[in-house]
């Protein structure tokens, strides 16, 4: 399975919530079209301030580093998936799925996941692949749920194989085991270039402003956990005071030089489906 990520910030032009609108209105209803795409979910910062949903001294307990600007680079992030590289970079090919008259014809537009870049965001995308791990399989119930990225980025005197292991091992494992979650997922960016074919040549991502400004986006952090979270409540207060949480902060301070969180919502336009493809059509 491949996994890709993109971040994306406004279009000045318009406010966070007529942002969020577009992408996940009109913008999903294309994406969620991409040929042969097995999974598409879109993550908008919310609204909330963690403050004013947990107590602001337990938050300071749990992050560190937290860049300043960090919120002026993003609003929002996709996840793409895909069952190869392949089939990842054919998917902004027309999709034959536009009916009439004559049966399914070709859709331009869905191969151009709407032609609203320009209006939608401010430059490219920052688009890259991760590694993932499924800690615990997300079950989603017919509800919304509160769903919490924690940012993290690995010391620098830790090689990143041996990260890797360390925080998709007994980290993983023993954050797996609070109380509260509904699903667990560890993406570590990797530096697979998945924007090359996916993007035209010409596109603002591949300048040396877009460089710049996308690089300085990835040097705030390394990999990003994703809480699915039934009881949000439940599961801060057992890592402020919980049987574990003694252990899981010691093992935070070795493993990053920065952790920070932000609330997230969660629109599903494809449900992730790691299982093997049919041979026929399907979404």
């Amino acid at each position: 399975m491949l996994k890709v990520f993109g971040f994306v910030t406004r279009n000045p032009s318009l406010t966070h919530d007529e942002y969020r609108a577009g992408h996940v209105g009109y913008h999903n209803s294309f994406g969620r079209r991409l040929n042969n795409i097995r999974g598409y979910l879109l993550n908008v910062r919310s609204n909330t301030h963690l403050n004013d949903t947990f107590d602001e001294q337990v938050v300071d307990q749990l992050t560190r580093g937290e860049p300043i600007d960090f919120d002026e680079q993003w609003d929002g992030w996709g996840q793409l998936m895909f069952d190869s590289k392949e089939h990842y970079i054919a998917g902004r090919t027309p999709a034959r799925d536009r009916a009439d008259a004559n049966g399914l014809q070709d859709d331009e537009m869905a191969g151009r996941v709407g032609g609203d870049f320009d209006y939608l965001y401010a430059g490219s995308p920052f688009q890259f692949h991760v590694d993932e791990h499924v800690a615990k399989p997300v079950i989603r119930p017919e509800r919304k749920l509160f769903k919490l990225a924690q940012f993290v980025k690995r010391t620098a005197d830790l090689e990143p194989d041996l990260f890797r292991a360390y925080w998709t091992g007994r980290y993983a494992t023993l954050i797996s085991q609070l109380p509260g979650l509904t699903g667990l997922v560890f993406n570590l960016r990797t530096s697979l270039d998945v924007m090359t074919e996916f993007f035209p040549a010409d596109a603002e991502g591949f300048t040396s402003q877009g460089i710049e400004r996308r690089n300085h986006f990835y040097s705030s952090w390394d990999g990003i956990i994703e809480y699915w979270l039934d009881d949000p409540a439940m599961f801060i207060d057992e890592r402020q005071s919980g049987q574990h949480s003694q252990t899981i902060t010691e093992m935070e301070a070795n493993l990053f030089d920065r952790v920070f969180y932000r609330e997230v919502d969660e629109t599903v336009a494809v449900l992730p489906n790691r299982n093997l493809a049919p041979d026929f059509y399907h979404r």
